[in-house]
């Protein structure tokens, strides 16, 4: 999809990923290794009462899903920021996670690009938000040749 076919308040929802623990400890040790992901002694005595996902971990693995949708396509000039994060509860092992993306605004930036701000809300299996975040992607606006 160009970006002239996009409009303010589409959606799309991915389909459901589970995070195992051994998904979250490989992810964690090579790139968020705070001891709440890695350590499943510690992690008891932390606040979280057990081993988490990295909110990195639970951005990327959601965010994998929607590009497997192809809803951006080849017409995605990549990711050019992103306006904030917010990690609202604790992923854990054997969640389900679930991503809703919607156009929350839409702004030509010459003739053949525009910005799209999405915003992301991540569900887990009970239906409660764990993570938001909005992100600026660029598009082509026309076919360029």
């Amino acid at each position: 999809m160009d970006f002239s076919t996009f409009y303010d308040g589409q959606s799309f929802t991915t389909e459901s990923v589970r995070i195992t623990k051994d998904d979250i400890l490989d992810f964690a040790t090579r790139y968020d290794p705070q001891y709440f992901h890695v350590n499943e002694e510690k992690a008891m005595n932390s606040p979280y009462n057990g081993i988490i996902a990295s909110g990195f971990h639970t951005i990327s693995v959601v965010w994998a899903k929607f590009i497997g949708m192809d809803v951006l396509g080849t017409d995605c000039l990549g990711g050019v920021g992103a306006e904030s994060i917010i990690w609202k509860e604790p992923v854990r092992p054997e969640d389900e996670l679930t991503g809703h993306f919607t156009v929350k605004d839409k702004q030509p930036l010459s003739n053949n690009r525009g910005l799209l701000t999405i915003m992301i809300s991540i569900l887990n299996g009970s239906d409660r938000e764990v993570c938001h975040a909005t992100v600026k992607v660029v598009l082509k606006n026309q076919k360029e040749e």
